[in-house]
Parts: structure tokens; sequence; C-alpha cells
């Protein structure tokens, strides 16, 4: 709200100097001086609180994890044993770099963050925060970047940092602050750039990035909720099932019965955008796979996406279309098998790539019974 009123403020604080010189009969002159110093101060503090709801919302489902997993609500912090999870920041001017090992600084192998693509085991995000705990910049990997790093310019008003990475397996891990000396001239991007950026692309005809997103899916699937395939549109709800819809060589992929049937009684799965652990609820990635059982198309998605979908072209030869979508707290679902027709077929290859990452800009969505 303070952001949306403070252009409106600054405005009408210009016309009545001009109109009517307040501030005491000084001159317009020094008016002019004063209100210049003053939507300074009023930029500075409306973006030093200014939250970005995509990188929050991450942290949020984050630590969900984190309690999860690891029974522990907070990050891990530095010590002597965790030296390879540990994220490092290191500052060269105003551009700030986080690496994930203390090795990357000290040159000890050992002690880099390995990215294994087949257990899986690797990085899935890093974000820095600011003296204010407010996120300033964050990366998503999705598996095949071997040494997986995020480098930003340090926001403006930023006077200490703060640095975290997400292991897949192990958790969250904190770095120590850092304090900073030199800024650059703009705020904070509400962007998570790169975002699971691709460093291996195809390998014996199958997309790497994507069989290290079904791998990361089944074995989360497997901890959380004791079994190592999706569950099936035989033995779960219709409001996680995801639904295939074809027209002409493009297909559709949304999430719950209602998104298909036109029947506003039949549910659909919500999107809640929160930052509270407890309540975040979203479908964090969609991915559809062939006659073949090769994946053809994907998508990772936020708590900023809604609703979630994955539009993708035919591929060439494509014969039936079977989706899956992930739910952030209720695992993994796939649909029923659906025919292609030869008229259906693009005339390519599929995509080796995420169709989507997730937007700054988020619309929380009133869904049907929500769970």
């Amino acid at each position: 709200a303070f952001l949306f009123l403070l252009p409106r403020l600054q405005f009408l604080y210009f016309i009545a100097i001009h109109k009517y010189g307040f501030m005491n009969n000084r001159s317009k002159s020094s008016n002019m001086y004063f209100l210049a110093y003053l939507l300074i101060f009023l930029h500075l503090v409306a973006h030093a609180s200014a939250q970005c709801e995509v990188f929050e919302t991450r942290r949020a489902d984050i630590l969900r994890l984190q309690q999860l997993d690891h029974q522990q609500g907070t990050p891990f912090t530095p010590t002597s044993t965790n030296g390879k999870h540990t994220p490092v920041i290191t500052l060269t001017g105003t551009e700030a770099k986080v690496t994930v090992g203390t090795g990357t600084i000290s040159g000890d192998a050992a002690l880099i963050h390995p990215t294994d693509r087949t257990t899986p085991h690797f990085i899935s995000t890093i974000y820095a925060t600011n003296q204010n705990d407010v996120i300033i910049a964050m990366t998503m990997l999705s598996g095949t970047t071997d040494q997986p790093s995020l480098t930003f310019e340090v926001p403006l008003g930023t006077t200490s940092i703060q640095a975290f990475s997400f292991c897949n397996t192990h958790g969250l891990f904190g770095s120590d602050v850092m304090q900073v000396t030199s800024t650059g001239s703009s705020t904070a991007s509400c962007s998570i750039t790169p975002c699971f950026e691709d460093t291996v692309g195809i390998e014996n005809g199958v997309c790497a990035q994507f069989a290290v997103m079904e791998a990361d899916a089944l074995r989360r699937q497997l901890s959380e909720h004791l079994r190592d395939t999706p569950f099936t549109p035989d033995d779960t709800n219709t409001k996680h099932t995801p639904f295939i819809t074809i027209s002409g060589t493009s297909a559709k992929v949304t999430v719950g019965l209602g998104t298909v049937s036109g029947n506003t009684a039949d549910p659909i799965h919500p999107t809640v955008s929160s930052e509270d652990p407890l309540v975040i609820h979203y479908i964090e990635m969609i991915f559809v796979k062939d006659q073949t059982g090769k994946i053809i198309a994907a998508s990772y998605l936020t708590a900023t996406s809604s609703p979630p979908s994955l539009e993708f072209t035919i591929p060439s030869g494509t014969t039936s279309l079977r989706a899956f979508s992930m739910c952030n707290t209720h695992g993994l679902f796939q649909s029923s098998d659906v025919a292609v027709s030869s008229s259906n077929q693009g005339s390519g290859d599929f995509v080796c790539g995420v169709s989507e990452c997730g937007s700054a800009k988020a619309e929380v969505q009133s869904q049907h019974d929500d769970l």
C-alpha cells in the first residue's frame, strides 16, 4: 500500500509547494532541494522493506522441506563439519558471488558441493538476503550445473549480505554475515536469474534436465509419501490429477478435473502463495511423456504461477501422451494416457528445456475446496 501511495503523495507535495509556498515561506528553490532529499529518503525506506513474492514464497517452501525432512525450521549454520554445503560470498566492487562449499575458496575439491544427476544430489536453490532479512537475489538450478553459483550486483541500500544454499538431499545451509561497503545504484530485481539453466542438453536422445527433474520427483515421492511411483487417477482425488487437452498440434496440461469438465463443482488445484511454510500450496512442476516413456515437455513452476499449466507443440511421431504434476505438499500424480492422431503431430522434435520458470507477478487465486 505504501508503494502504491508514494508517487501520489509526491505529486500532491510538488503541487502544494509550488502553488502555496509551504515550509515556512522558504523559497521555491529551497523547497525543491528539500523535496529531492525527501523523495530519496522515502524511496530508500520503501525499497528497504519491499519484498519479492516469488522469492519469499520459494523460501517458505524450502523451510517447509527443512522442517519435514530435517526436523529443523531454520537453516543449518556454518560448522567445521558441513563445509561442503556452506555457501560462501565473495565481493568484487559492487558485485557479489555466492558459491557452495568452502573448497570453492580454499581449493579443496572435497569441500565443493557435487552435482550428481543419477542419485540425484545437487544444489537446487541459492539466495541472498540483506540486513533486513529481505531476499535480494535468487537462482534456481536444475541439477545439471557442476558448480552452482549466484552472481548479482549488490542493491542500493544494502549494508550486509547473508547467503543460503538448498541441497535437494541435505537441506538448507546459511553462510556467515558479510558486511558491505560498496553497492550498485539500483534496487534489487524481483526475478529468479538464471532460472533452471541447462548446461548439458540432450544425451543419448534424452534431455538431461528432464531426467533429473523426474528422478528428484520420484526421490521425494518415496521419502515423503512412501511410494516410488506416482499416484494414478484410480487411487487419488481428481484435484491433483493432471488433464491433457489437444488442439491442433498443441497440447495443454492443467491440474484438476474442474479445468476441463466445465463443472464448477469439480475441483481445481489451488495456488496458495504464502510466506508461511505451513500454508504454501502449489504445483511445482509439470512434465509429459510420450508412448516410449521419454519426457518431451516440462515446466518448473513457483507459487506465483497461477493457474499452473504447461503448453507445448506435440513432437512428430508422438502417438500418446501421459502427464505428471508435482504438488509441493501432496506428491506426484499422473494422468491417463491420451491418444494422439497423426493430424495432431507437429513437424519437429521435442524441445529440451523448461518452458516456464515462475513469474514475478503473482495473482493468488481462490479455488474450490482447498486442502
